[in-house]
């Protein structure tokens, strides 16, 4: 697996009527980061620092969602409308769960605010690029053909993520998978909708590929925690 230097895996980490997409299952008042006037986020020298950075660039690009999705809206026909909001719902349990999950590693530490911030922004920039294609009348790629193959991959790093987990840890990855899951079946009926059985089936595909990639992006973050520790 390729090894993620400190500041990559920062910006990995760190996503009827209109969705309220901010939505946040954390308490967000519980984390100090608070954006500062003259931030410098091109070199943030502080883990406060660090935090606020995150934080605003959460922010930014929650802004740029709303903005896409109330332009896409209405472009949308009730049946397939009703379908976007059910997955935008969803997406954003599992934006919420699996960053809950992924901060958890600092849990109580200073650097859990920029780490839930980074990865809300992470998710965030995701489903961004998917309802910018949506607006143009897309469906978003895979990079691979089989499903099973993808699925089997999935499998594979989650157990292995699992096994190095405790448990406490161990119950929000649940959580995060089983709403990634509801997500990814919400979202592919929508896509089905625009594209037919082969838009359902690529979904699934690139949505499962993704996934693969951020439980890897989680194994390599822990491995790197550990050899600190060590």
């Amino acid at each position: 697996m390729k090894s993620l230097n400190q500041n990559q895996l920062w910006r990995w980490f760190g996503v009827l009527g209109i969705v309220a997409v901010s939505t946040i299952a954390l308490d967000l008042n519980q984390f100090s980061a608070i954006a500062q006037p003259q931030l410098n986020c091109n070199n943030p020298r502080t883990q406060r620092e660090l935090n606020a950075c995150e934080q605003q660039r959460w922010e930014a690009a929650d802004l740029e969602l709303n903005q896409i999705y109330q332009s896409l809206i209405p472009q949308l026909s009730n049946n397939r409308r009703q379908q976007l909001v059910k997955a935008q719902r969803a997406w954003i349990a599992f934006r919420d769960s699996e960053c809950a999950f992924h901060s958890s590693v600092a849990e109580g530490g200073t650097m859990q605010p920029m780490l839930y911030y980074g990865c809300l922004a992470n998710l965030t920039d995701i489903r961004n690029a998917e309802l910018y294609r949506y607006e143009r009348g897309q469906i978003p790629p895979a990079l691979g053909e089989n499903y099973q193959i993808a699925d089997r991959q999935l499998n594979a790093v989650y157990q292995q993520l699992m096994d190095r987990l405790p448990s406490k840890r161990k119950n929000l990855l649940k959580t995060a998978e089983l709403d990634w899951i509801e997500y990814r079946d919400a979202l592919c009926e929508f896509e089905r909708s625009g594209g037919g059985n082969a838009g359902f089936n690529f979904c699934r595909i690139r949505l499962t590929e993704v996934r693969v990639e951020q439980l890897e992006a989680h194994l390599d973050f822990l491995s790197q925690i550990m050899h600190y520790k060590a």
